[in-house]
């Protein structure tokens, strides 16, 4: 994705030519041949409403050269509405034979438009201990002005998802009290895969900042890349939660059913969000699982009742925010009567695995927010 800076500067300049010509151009790479390698440009039919474009149509088509390069002309009326001076969207993708894919959304063109390398990644995902390991889309260390997310998600085969991931997120820093960006490792631990089976499907997104800052800030491009290459798993590990009840939500409880559908538990909840589960024989607990919760807590905790009754101490875990979107919320289209489009700030769902060591059984567990949830899709316990 392409900002608006330029554009705007352009606009208040009153600088317009309609048939300039704003060249669009990058190169593809492989370890494959990439003479002939098809990429397309696409439009939006509306001029941008949203942060990305999604809704892009087919608008011209090329084929990079034997060195990778590519490139589109568009002249400045195909990319500016003249009645209003609307910028139109565009995307930029390509699909390679390994089944890589890459594409950039450009949320206005303003002038010459050089892309980042479109690279046909081969990450060649597995599980090791736990953890996901995988080739990473660019060679470490990065260039300066580069910032590199992984995200992997893993959807089971009637298509929910069962667990995401993010490489790159906003961590507290218990030294400096901020949150500070942080590395972190893929983990798919037999807690997290349960009893499901599916496919986890690898993301990259590389944002690219350029040096130059201009009054509206600097420039920065972004393009999304998925890998040809998936990995099949299957867990084995049954939760003892399965079926418990969670009146607080609804009944039957909607947490302990082993189905991944998204929950909606605003209504009727004044924040913080927190939902028990109180158990017909007490057992020990070795791990509290939490899937798809969208929340703006950045703060979660459990509390345990014992078998007398009396309260365990409290076992907090911070959860970290996603460096996906740059820090920012999703957002999810909402069509309109009228036929336009509205946008919806949400939560990133999160997917939190909390080690617990109780050291006597439990007869009750309650699971807290430190603020308001909107959504959550299930919550398992293991002995």
């Amino acid at each position: 994705m392409r900002t608006l800076s330029g554009v705007l500067l352009l606009l208040l300049s009153g600088c317009f030519n309609p048939d300039d010509i704003l060249p669009v151009h990058g190169t593809v790479t492989s370890p494959d041949p990439v003479v002939g390698q098809v990429v397309r440009l696409l439009r939006d039919p509306q001029p941008v409403s949203g942060p990305t474009c999604e809704d892009a149509k087919p608008f011209k088509e090329t084929a990079a050269d034997e060195a990778g390069n590519y490139s589109f002309d568009v002249f400045r009326a195909q990319a500016t509405k003249l009645s209003d001076f609307g910028q139109f969207c565009f995307r930029v993708e390509t699909t390679f034979p390994s089944g890589g894919a890459v594409f950039s959304d450009l949320l206005g063109l303003s002038g010459d438009v050089a892309l980042p390398p479109f690279p046909d990644w081969r990450a060649g995902p597995s599980r090791v201990g736990g953890v996901l390991h995988f080739e990473p889309v660019m060679a470490l260390p990065l260039p300066e002005g580069t910032q590199l997310t992984h995200r992997a998600e893993w959807f089971t085969d009637d298509g929910g998802l069962a667990w995401r991931a993010d490489d790159r997120v906003l961590a507290f820093d218990a030294v400096d009290g901020q949150l500070v960006p942080t590395g972190q490792e893929l983990r798919f631990d037999d807690a997290a895969l349960e009893d499901f089976s599916g496919v986890v499907q690898l993301r990259a997104r590389v944002t690219t900042v350029e040096p130059e800052v201009g009054p509206f800030g600097a420039n920065s491009t972004t393009i999304e890349v998925r890998p040809g290459q998936s990995l099949p798993l299957a867990g084995a590990r049954v939760p003892f939660s399965r079926g418990l009840a969670c009146p607080e939500v609804a009944s039957p409880c909607p947490l302990t059913d082993g189905d991944l559908t998204p929950v909606d538990v605003d209504a009727g909840f004044a924040p913080p969000f927190s939902v028990s589960f109180k158990l017909a024989t007490p057992v020990p607990l070795s791990a509290v699982v939490v899937r798809g919760v969208e929340t703006e807590a950045t703060l979660m905790g459990v509390v345990l009742i014992g078998a007398d009754g009396g309260a365990l101490p409290l076992v907090q875990q911070p959860l970290p925010i996603t460096l996906w979107n740059g820090g920012a919320p999703t957002f999810v289209r909402r069509p309109r009567r009228d036929g336009g489009i509205d946008f919806e700030a949400r939560s990133e769902p999160q997917f939190v695995t909390i080690a617990l060591d109780a050291g006597v059984p439990v007869s009750e567990v309650r699971v807290g927010f430190g603020g308001s949830v909107t959504r959550i899709s299930e919550v398992s316990l293991f002995e």
